[in-house]
């Protein structure tokens, strides 16, 4: 008897241990992607609401809710469409070779300094530019709206692609780890009030800030100016301190992060 009984908790134990390590998977690939979260965050606030009615016996509440239930899984399914394809796939999905951590400090230096090179060029002769790096947050939809690309980072290809006379200098470069994964990306416009020197390249960095980690590099068509959007706001970075900036926000070296002054 205690021994079935022994077995009996344990079966409860690792029952519950498994379903809190898919639901913690779930949250871990949902938080990855913005319009995913906010539609799970819907969801758990449809079912609170269902368990309210049920519990205090608002039948005509209970009767919407049920509604809403029925009637929006179908939404989901269609809206959302994308994002659960993409979930899907990601649970059989390996994880591919974008992991900055695995390069050296002498690569990871390499690679700001082909960035900062590029920038600095594009800023002195004001070509407008827009480059947007990856955090933790998945950029895949605008990925994917772009021309995938997939190449080293190089100073040339960022001067090539952002030349007035190519196809894709309009919309934006993704840097996701140590690729260049695609051109021509286009993001949703911020909604917030600007000031008219700012035109539509900045307006769509802020955008994208707002809706993501990511950290987008702007280098204005008129004046050369580089700015950095963040989190939904924009801020002015001097060349000769891009270097340091670009160390620091993307806090791709771990220590001697002061190198990035020299």
């Amino acid at each position: 008897m205690p021994y079935e009984i022994i077995i009996s908790v344990l079966r409860t134990i690792v029952d519950i241990a498994l379903v809190w390590f898919i639901i913690y998977l779930i949250l871990n690939m949902l938080k990855q992607n913005v319009r995913t979260m906010q539609l799970f965050k819907g969801v758990l606030l449809i079912l609170f609401l269902k368990l309210i009615t049920s519990v205090f016996g608002f039948s005509n509440m209970d009767y919407l809710v049920d509604t809403m239930l029925t009637w929006g899984i179908v939404c989901i399914v269609v809206v959302f469409q994308p994002e659960i394809r993409a979930t899907l796939e990601k649970l059989g999905q390996t994880k591919l070779n974008y992991h900055i951590d695995d390069m050296s400090e002498d690569e990871k230096v390499r690679l700001i300094d082909e960035i900062v090179s590029a920038v600095t060029r594009l800023s002195q002769s004001n070509t407008g530019a827009l480059i947007t790096f990856e955090k933790t947050q998945s950029l895949a939809d605008y990925i994917n709206s772009g021309t995938k690309i997939n190449a080293d980072i190089k100073e040339e290809l960022f001067t090539t692609i952002f030349w007035e006379g190519t196809p894709l200098h309009d919309g934006a470069v993704i840097i996701k780890g140590d690729r260049v994964v695609c051109a021509a990306a286009f993001y949703p416009s911020t909604t917030k009030e600007l000031s008219p020197i700012y035109g539509a390249r900045h307006r769509a960095a802020i955008g994208i800030s707002e809706i993501t980690d990511s950290l987008t590099v702007i280098v204005s068509e008129e004046t050369g100016t580089i700015s950095f959007a963040i989190e939904g706001e924009l801020r002015k970075i001097p060349r000769l301190e891009l270097k340091a900036n670009l160390m620091k926000e993307l806090d791709w070296l771990k220590t001697k992060e002061g190198k990035g002054d020299e």
